[in-house]
């Protein structure tokens, strides 16, 4: 549930234990004022709408605009104010220094100009900013631990590539067989299990951002796309069975029925309910 705060700003922060207890937020302040302070973490998200104004340490102030990345550097000294009069709506997430050196994966490779980061406050990038948004979503729906490791880690390396002083070793995506061979086998037997990364890079033998790389170019789709898709076969063929709807959910692995539902649906075009209902007129 969200916070309500004086004069209309709400806020609502959640934690991911899957991510060293990574911060989560969505805020609405209208007129809330953000003193002096920093982070030791990285502070990166996206003003929906809006605006706030920036204050870093003892630099020139900016505006952050509606449709924009923001990214602030452990260790930078900022407040933050509203910058129109409706304030500004925005979602972020704190990331540890640890964690992005651990998505990049070449971590003694990122001090190319002393002290690593971004280094900008602003980024006008539409489609780091859709990726953002939707990583966020992922992570306030609880969706799965395969999709919300993957995002992130994507997102950061798209990031640093782009905007930060890390440039990654050119490869081009290989579609490696027995990459793909193995993490296809590893998915298939542990369907309905709660499937992590570093559980895929482990059965394959190689790293967590080969697994990505490997097995979207094998395939077509992301891991953790095709992890959805087969627990959504599953629980078709329970509910063709007979099984109820909330088991067939947890016995195919979704956490929870509404993320049942919305896969369920988005991948069919009919709701678990519906589909129940048809088969058993059928048998």
């Amino acid at each position: 549930m969200a916070d309500r705060l004086p004069n209309g700003n709400q806020s609502i922060a959640w934690s991911d234990d899957s991510f060293a207890a990574t911060e989560f937020l969505f805020a609405d302040y209208r007129d809330f004022v953000f003193p002096l302070h920093v982070h030791e973490t990285f502070a990166i998200g996206v003003i929906e709408a809006g605006g706030q104004h920036f204050q870093p340490g003892r630099s020139p102030s900016l505006i952050m605009p509606e449709g924009t990345l923001c990214t602030i550097d452990p260790g930078v000294v900022h407040e933050g104010r509203p910058a129109t009069e409706r304030g500004w709506r925005y979602r972020m997430f704190y990331p540890s220094p640890a964690l992005v050196a651990g998505a990049l994966e070449e971590p003694r490779r990122l001090a190319s100009s002393g002290e690593w980061g971004i280094g900008q406050h602003v980024i006008g990038d539409h489609e780091l900013y859709r990726e953002f948004v939707a990583l966020h979503v992922s992570s306030q729906r609880k969706e799965t631990l395969l999709e919300r490791q993957t995002r992130i880690a994507v997102f950061l390396r798209r990031l640093f590539a782009r905007h930060g002083n890390f440039v990654p070793v050119a490869r081009r995506a290989r579609a490696a067989p027995r990459t793909v061979a193995l993490v296809r086998d590893y998915l298939h037997a542990n369907a309905e299990s709660q499937v992590s990364i570093a559980d895929l890079a482990q059965a394959a033998g190689v790293s967590g951002t080969q697994v990505i790389r490997a097995f979207s170019a094998g395939t077509g789709m992301p891991p953790h796309s095709y992890l959805v898709s087969l627990r959504v076969e599953r629980a078709k063929a329970l509910l063709r069975s007979g099984i109820g709807l909330a088991e067939a959910a947890l016995d195919a692995g979704f956490s929870d029925q509404s993320q049942f539902t919305r896969h369920f649906k988005r991948l069919t075009g009919v709701t678990p309910g519906r589909f129940a209902a048809e088969m058993s007129s059928a048998r």
